[in-house]
């Protein structure tokens, strides 16, 4: 006897919701390394100036060097965010 009362999904719709699901946590995590990524490069800047300010100018360089990469970083993770807002999912 067939139980009428439960759902018929095919395996691919089930897999398709495990991906939207994937992607809306992967949007996340990903606006969540840029705010990170940007509290470490202020971070960087702000000790970049006092150890310039205390005479060493090439610590201070290679914090605002490693602060553009963060940004630089950031740029890359926000193009993944772009991606996957697009509507129907095409990159």
């Amino acid at each position: 006897m067939h139980d009428t009362n439960h759902e018929h999904r095919p395996a691919a719709a089930a897999k398709n919701s495990e991906t939207v699901t994937d992607l809306e946590k992967l949007k996340k995590m990903v606006e969540h390394w840029i705010g990170h990524n940007e509290e470490h490069a202020r971070s960087y800047l702000l000790w970049a100036g006092r150890a310039k300010e205390a005479g060493r100018t090439e610590p201070g360089e290679i914090l605002e060097d490693i602060a553009g990469e963060m940004i630089a970083q950031n740029r890359k993770l926000e193009r993944i965010i772009a991606i996957l807002d697009k509507p129907g999912g095409a990159d």
